[in-house]
């Protein structure tokens, strides 16, 4: 019984190895899977690049994450510590305004797909921009929420052109 288990073990895997090879063979006659493999590197490359804009964005906007939490009013934050915390969230929107347009987007991105980037980081610049310069002006918070969600827009053309789910750039920095 033992010989007859081996033999049907071995036959077995001869015959799976035989076929995955056949349909290996067949696969590379399709040039459709050349053209899915690069667009599955490309929606890799987005989605990495995304990651890392991510944690990008969030130590930029943490500081203004704490300035709106401390403006609860059942905290009753003293004016000092407000003080200080729109301090640092200003610079915070500084910092992100000089650094978001100098971002390097992957070179394994189309040039359509960099170009898209670097026009969407103009108005995420714009948008830290307006966030500082407007702390606690609801008018000019509303205007950086606006140009935000240009910039996440215009990145999502990317998602849609590549079949992936929209971003949501906004979860990603509350």
């Amino acid at each position: 019984m033992k010989k007859f288990m081996s033999i049907a073990a071995v036959l077995l895997l001869v015959f799976s190895v035989g076929c995955s090879q056949e349909k290996e063979a067949k696969g590379q006659d399709k040039p459709k899977s050349e053209t899915s493999s690069d667009k599955n590197k490309e929606k890799s490359a987005v989605l990495d690049f995304e990651v890392e804009l991510g944690a990008k964005l969030r130590e930029y906007h943490a500081p203004f994450n704490a300035y709106a939490a401390a403006l609860d009013p059942e905290k009753k934050t003293p004016k000092a510590d407000l003080e200080k915390l729109a301090a640092a969230a200003k610079d915070s929107g500084e910092k992100a305004a000089k650094e978001i347009p100098e971002l390097k987007v992957p070179s394994s991105l189309t040039k359509e797909d960099q170009e898209v980037f670097k026009t969407a980081f103009k108005d995420l610049s714009q948008s830290y921009k307006t966030r500082a310069e407007g702390l606690g002006n609801e008018a000019k918070t509303a205007d950086a929420d606006k140009q935000f969600s240009a910039f996440a827009e215009k990145v999502n053309t990317i998602h849609k052109k590549l079949g992936l789910i929209e971003a949501s750039f906004v979860s990603e920095i509350q």
